[in-house]
């Protein structure tokens, strides 16, 4: 496997309210303290640092905290999805609160973890800023993840990037990730397509970077599957550029957050192996829909995430079953035989399968099977019955204000309710 040299560190901004002074180190305390965590803050002679120190049955999690005047906002906070009330409110505020540190074996509890630090530290923060990632989402957001017991996706803590060009070049495009290295893996390049295969190839590296993340960063020029039957190489980004003509992403586009421990993935081309070319012949099959690789891991996750806010689910679905502008999807993990694909079925010998809801209880499902099984036989696409509950691992909510997740449900409520979510202490 490719060692990653030096992960970058882990950084998390919370931007204060405006009308907030910078918090002393006692009301730091204080908040933490209302927070319920088990965490001791430590503050050298000048009072210049404060380190914290998160106390878990794994062991002891280390973070430098810093409480600095914000002076200067990146320029990704103005071209974040944030509403306009929330974007208003970050570029008001006047001082920020960091949470920097090293992410462990299992970089998705530590982020978890460092979201929760800074939760916990800014309970009343208009919105967090990922460093690493270059993004920035509403505090609302940083308030949910930190109360549940259950990480967000990883996909929430890395962007995909998309460089469209202009004039000659306005049909190519370079996609590109940002905070992947500090997770132990290269950041993830594609270069030399069209602006059309953007969306699906995205989700390509999407897939890619759980899977380096999961199982390690394969070695150059090496060729593995993230999914059934798309195989994949990855050269670092100037390697990479000799295989292909990239008028974008190039050496001159190329800065310190651009370069550095960063690989451009490409498909062995199907007349010559040997040859290398930019992955455009993935992008159909990326609409298609195939299987992916998901790890024990991940699938747990999801489950739980799935089961914890399952409550909402059923009240929304409840509310909106009869309107036709509502689709309720709850994805149910299906016994299938074992056939030696165990990546693709699943590692617990399921088929995670899609159905469409038509009434549900804390228990059971009334819904339809929306797509074909690929292992399972005693199902086909269109068939409906009552499933036990017991076998959801993921569910969605598709909706006039879009489309909601376990992860993002919250958000949903409130905008139909106009008030904020009340969350728990976040131990756990």
């Amino acid at each position: 496997m490719y060692r990653v040299v030096r992960p970058s560190l882990s950084k998390l901004i919370a931007l204060l309210p405006v009308a907030d002074p910078p918090p002393t180190f006692e009301e730091l305390e204080h908040n933490l303290s209302r927070a319920c965590l088990p965490v001791t803050l430590r503050q050298n002679a000048s009072g210049s640092r404060i380190r914290a120190l998160l106390q878990e049955p794994s062991g002891t999690r280390r973070f430098d905290v810093e409480v600095t005047l914000t002076e200067l906002l990146p320029r990704y906070l103005e071209l974040a999805h944030l509403r306009r009330d929330d974007l208003d409110a970050a570029l008001k505020s006047q001082f920020f609160l960091s949470v920097s540190c090293k992410l462990g074996r299992n970089p998705l509890a530590s982020l978890h973890a460092q979201v929760r630090m800074l939760a916990a530290l800014a309970p009343d923060a208009v919105a967090m800023l990922d460093v690493n990632a270059l993004q920035a989402k509403a505090g609302d957001w940083l308030r949910d993840a930190a109360s549940a017991s259950v990480p967000p996706a990883l996909t929430s803590f890395f962007s995909v990037h998309s460089v469209f060009g202009d004039g000659p070049k306005r049909r190519q495009t370079w996609l590109h990730t940002h905070g992947l290295h500090r997770m132990s893996s290269i950041e993830l390049d594609i270069v030399g397509v069209r602006r059309r295969e953007a969306s699906a190839l995205a989700e390509l590296i999407n897939n890619v970077a759980r899977f380096f993340i999961d199982r390690g960063v394969p070695l150059p020029n090496t060729r593995f599957e993230a999914g059934n039957s798309l195989p994949l190489v990855w050269l670092p980004w100037e390697a990479g550029l000799q295989h292909v003509d990239a008028a974008l992403g190039g050496e001159a586009d190329r800065d310190a957050d651009h370069g550095g421990e960063r690989g451009i993935l490409f498909a062995p081309a199907k007349d010559s192996p040997e040859r290398l070319e930019p992955p455009r012949c993935y992008a159909p099959v990326m609409e298609a829909d195939p299987i992916f690789y998901v790890s024990p891991a991940e699938t747990e996750r999801m489950q739980r995430l799935a089961r914890e806010r399952l409550s909402s689910f059923l009240a929304l679905q409840g509310r909106f079953a009869k309107n036709r502008k509502w689709d309720f999807l709850v994805k149910l993990g299906i016994p299938s035989p074992r056939d030696g694909r165990r990546d693709s079925a699943g590692a617990d010998g399921a088929e995670h399968l899609w159905f469409d809801v038509h009434q549900a209880t804390a228990k059971t499902v009334d819904a339809t099977l929306v797509n074909q099984p690929y292992f399972v036989t005693g199902l086909r696409e269109g068939q409906r019955g009552t499933f036990d509950l017991r076998l959801l691992t993921d569910w969605t909510i598709d909706s006039p204000r879009g489309r909601y997740t376990p992860e993002t449900v919250l958000q949903l409520e409130r905008s139909l309710t106009k008030e904020r979510i009340p969350t728990r202490p976040l131990l756990h």
